[in-house]
């Protein structure tokens, strides 16, 4: 498999990892407390994981730039508005389900290439 390939399906991996960590915290602490503070918790949490399984096996071979935590938060932050952009966009034409497959697609697809680049210095392939 050529290395940019496993590479994006790496990142993937890692990002539906670091989601369901969030929604099992959501899940599970939203009995308890604020459904806010329950997502808002999951989703820090959730991104920390991403951010260190991207750093550990996705990009493990490269040379962060300083900062890479804050820049990978910039890039994450960059996402979420994306996603809201593309939903807003689409959800009013499309079913909701596949307007939300396009929108993941294009943050998938956007995050892995501003990561790659940009917070964790890679190489090109």
């Amino acid at each position: 498999m050529p290395i940019e390939i496993r590479s994006i399906l790496l990142y993937a991996g890692a990002g539906a990892i670091g989601t369901a960590c969030h929604f099992l915290i959501l899940l599970s602490m939203s009995p308890f407390v604020d459904v806010v503070l329950a997502s808002t918790l999951g989703a820090v949490v959730g991104c920390t994981i991403n951010y260190c399984l991207a750093r550990w096996l996705v990009f493990a071979d490269c040379q962060p730039r300083g900062g890479s935590p804050v820049r990978f938060l910039i890039v994450a932050s960059l996402g979420i508005a994306i996603n809201a952009v593309v939903m807003r966009s689409l959800a009013g034409y499309l079913p909701i389900v596949l307007s939300q497959a396009i929108a993941s697609a294009i943050v998938l697809v956007s995050g892995y290439s501003l990561n790659r680049t940009w917070t964790f210095n890679a190489k090109p392939v």
